[in-house]
């Protein structure tokens, strides 16, 4: 009958999931179940009779034998040992040991319950490592890093769904009271030292513990809803170029960038990045006011160019003036003045007076020094008036001119002055090329289309002698040039200018090798840029 319980015990131990090892007072195993096996490697009827120090090894931050003394002595024991199982795999073992006594009070067994925590261990180790590299990383790091508490703006986002809205982005452009409470809820948890220095802090506590809304201008709320939409649409990360605020209130540029880990998403914690950008900002602008210098000085040279062109255009509506003054001058002498007349004379004065101010308006506007001023422009109409300011150099050098420009164009948006400065620069660069030639080859061709998407290309070609086999890629380098007198900075210029169109300009020799074509490629105008400018598509009455 005591048999029969032994068994009926065994097999209830084998239903447990620690590992369940009883030994006798001098340490050999007696009792040894499945979970055991399991853990161990080892099967009972080897464990049976053997010492378990000696089986599995036994380490602990204290030696063995003092745990012994203090189970003893207590008659209880519970802490982490280290263990090897048969394949010599160390493991780390939570363990409680508890002593059994006869009536006597004498040791009879030692039963011991213990589990597996190697793998939590590990992960322990490793979080702690993560943890570490993190904390270095987030110290040591040339960036402005932030951990932000976001879970309130998650539950206002929450709020917002449960009450029908589907366009975040929209309902917080609408209500600027909404995303500045969402600032106000977004609170700081930590930051580190570059955060200090970068926004003029001297403790933690300054920026630790409140809100970002202080930090953020409010010509810089647009990036914050950003940040919050790429949040509810899951985004890993959201990076742009803003504006921020010290702890004095002065703005700086920064690179900004938010990012979510599953992790810290489910905790509602983010982590910012700011990178101080304005040296860059600085440099930037300084570069393009060196490029519009160079621009300006370009167009200046061009104008000096064309001094005989540009007399020629003046001379004209102001030889009608003259002559329109002294033939009302007579008209008015006769007897009978006919009035009739005067007054249509008088008109006509009248328009050539605008004629010529608006031919010295387009020349100074060439020679101004202005900020650019974006516009929507109609590219044809630009070529137009580009040939038609050039009409007397083409005409003085005897070349025959071949426009195709295409019906479908839409407007692009841009400075009226940068795009023509382009177009005069490359048929300067056409004329200039084909002075040498024969006139009866002296032909300049232009052509407008549709490019890719609503882009629109423009083509200028000539049959000059073209240039050498591989110097395209060179063309719009700064300084070089193919002209024996030339700077070196009218294509660079050119492609500068294109660029900040979001456009582009290419070089190639023509086919048959007589010659060189220019493609300027601009992107038509959006339809934000359309409805921010309606009816402004430059259309310039033609002098």
């Amino acid at each position: 009958m005591a048999r029969l319980d032994r068994a009926g015990a065994s097999e209830i131990l084998d239903l447990v999931h620690d590992a369940i090892i009883v030994r006798d007072a001098a340490g050999h195993i007696v009792q040894w179940n499945l979970a055991a096996e399991q853990h161990y490697g080892w099967s009972r009827s080897e464990a049976h009779g053997q010492r378990l120090c000696e089986l599995l090894g036994c380490t602990a931050a204290a030696p063995v034998s003092d745990i012994e003394n203090l189970l003893l002595s207590a008659g209880l024991w519970e802490g982490e040992l280290t263990r090897r199982d048969r394949n010599g795999r160390e493991m780390a073992v939570e363990a409680r040991w508890s002593l059994r006594r006869d009536r006597t009070g004498v040791p009879l067994h030692i039963v011991e319950t213990s589990r597996d925590i190697s793998h939590r261990r590990r992960t322990e180790a490793e979080a702690r490592l993560t943890e570490y590299r993190y904390r270095n990383l987030f110290q040591a790091m040339a960036v402005a890093f932030w951990e932000i508490d976001f879970s309130g703006v998650g539950n206002m986002l929450r709020a917002l769904f449960a009450d029908g809205v589907t366009d975040v982005r929209a309902h917080m452009l609408a209500d600027r009271q909404f995303t500045r409470t969402a600032m106000t809820r977004s609170r700081v948890r930590d930051v580190n030292d570059k955060t200090l220095s970068l926004f003029g802090a001297a403790t933690r506590e300054e920026i630790v513990g409140g809100t970002v809304a202080r930090f953020w201008p409010a010509e810089s709320e647009p990036v914050f809803i950003e940040a919050v939409v790429a949040s509810a649409e899951k985004r890993p990360h959201y990076i742009t170029e803003t504006k921020l605020l010290t702890v004095t209130g002065a703005e700086i540029d920064v690179l900004f960038t938010v990012s979510w880990s599953p992790e810290s998403r489910k905790e509602g914690v983010i982590l910012l990045g700011v990178i101080d950008i304005g040296d860059r900002k600085r440099a930037e602008e300084a570069m393009h006011g060196l490029q519009a210098d160079l621009a300006r000085a370009a167009r200046i040279s061009i104008l000096g160019e064309f001094t005989a062109s540009i007399a020629h255009e003046v001379n004209q509506p102001l030889a009608a003036i003259a002559t329109n003054g002294e033939a009302g001058l007579r008209w008015l002498d006769r007897p009978e003045p006919d009035i009739e007349e005067v007054r249509s004379l008088s008109a006509r004065i009248v328009a050539d007076a605008r004629r010529a101010a608006e031919i010295i308006g387009r020349v100074r506007a060439m020679a101004e020094q202005r900020p650019p001023q974006r516009t929507l422009l109609d590219v044809n109409a630009l070529i137009e008036e580009t040939l038609l300011f050039l009409r007397h150099d083409l005409k003085s050098h005897a070349i025959a001119v071949s426009a195709v420009l295409a019906t479908d164009l839409p407007p692009i948006a841009g400075d009226r002055t940068q795009i023509q400065q382009i177009l005069v620069n490359l048929a300067v660069n056409a004329i200039q090329a084909m002075a040498d030639l024969p006139v009866e080859r002296r032909r300049l061709s232009v052509h407008s289309v549709k490019a890719a998407g609503r882009s629109v290309a423009v083509t200028i070609e000539d049959e000059g002698n073209g240039f050498a086999a591989g110097a395209e890629a060179r063309l719009f380098d700064s300084f070089f040039t193919t002209k024996p007198s030339g700077m070196g900075m009218g294509l660079r210029i050119c492609r500068s200018i294109a660029e900040a169109h979001g456009g582009t300009i290419e070089a190639r020799a023509r086919s048959g090798g007589a010659g060189a074509a220019f493609t300027l490629t601009l992107p038509g105008a959006s339809w934000d840029e359309a409805v921010a400018a309606p009816g402004e598509v430059d259309d310039h009455t033609k002098v």
